[in-house]
């Protein structure tokens, strides 16, 4: 792998919201369609009559629908479009615990660890943010990791000489990207430009729809729109907000 590769609330207007997000410097638009799914197959969905979502629910779920997928956006641009950069190995080896420390600087908006953790568990259900974590690849990569580097000490130059008991090196907790990580953006311009509609099928879960690559309006024929293109997702509320349930890209 090159170094390269290494380095890798407007108002709702009638039944569509459009906002444009800026992810990575790039614009990434998301219409989201406030209709119920055709042909939804749910035994408890509003395409069956069996539940009407009132118009506050939708509202509810228009907004959580654009910001998890916003967010999700976000996942996928660190555990699969791009990955975080990070710094080679001295002599350009490969390293010993299988992972490089990724680049901090005053621009990162990643420092740490519990702070991708964060971000993930605040998009997905428990389950679905353990696979993300520790499980992305369905093989058991965590792409990233807490790395324990050792780093030259600083002392102030007003502490006293203690001979050995100032050791030159110290050990420190940084972020780790692992080695086995390989960037594929094959799909990122698609999710760049997608548009999201929502069917609630209880006060406590809703069918997501996503259609990739731009291109769907209000006034679209959804049902031909190609299958390659189209991704569904669930998405449910927990105690601690909604959630989608499952990371798909």
């Amino acid at each position: 792998m090159s170094d390269s590769e290494k380095k890798s609330k407007a108002p709702l207007v009638v039944t569509i919201v459009i906002a444009v997000l800026a992810v990575a410097a790039l614009v990434v638009l998301f219409f989201v369609l406030n209709r119920p799914a055709e042909g939804n197959n749910s035994s408890d969905s509003s395409s069956n009559g069996s539940f009407q979502p009132t118009q506050e629910l939708n509202l509810e779920c228009t907004y959580a629908a654009h910001d998890l997928v916003a967010q999700s956006y976000e996942v996928m641009r660190l555990y699969v479009f791009d990955g975080l950069a990070h710094e080679t190995e001295p002599y350009g080896n490969e390293p010993e615990d299988g992972l490089y420390t990724v680049t901090v600087d005053a621009t990162s908006k990643y420092t740490k660890y519990e702070e991708i953790e964060e971000l993930v568990r605040s998009v997905y259900t428990d389950e679905a943010a353990e696979k993300v974590l520790h499980d992305i690849d369905g093989n058991g990569l965590s792409v990233y990791q807490k790395r324990n580097v050792l780093v030259e000490a600083e002392y102030d130059d007003s502490e006293p000489e203690s001979g050995e008991s100032r050791p030159m090196y110290v050990e420190e907790e940084v972020l780790g990207i692992s080695a086995e990580f390989k960037p594929d953006n094959s799909k990122k311009s698609l999710w760049a430009n997608c548009s999201v509609r929502i069917d609630p099928t209880s006060e406590t879960s809703c069918d997501l729809t996503v259609y990739l690559g731009g291109g769907v309006n209000d006034s679209t024929d959804l049902s031909a729109i190609s299958d390659d293109v189209t991704v569904r997702l669930g998405m449910v509320k927990t105690d601690n907000g909604w959630r989608l349930t499952e990371f798909v890209c």
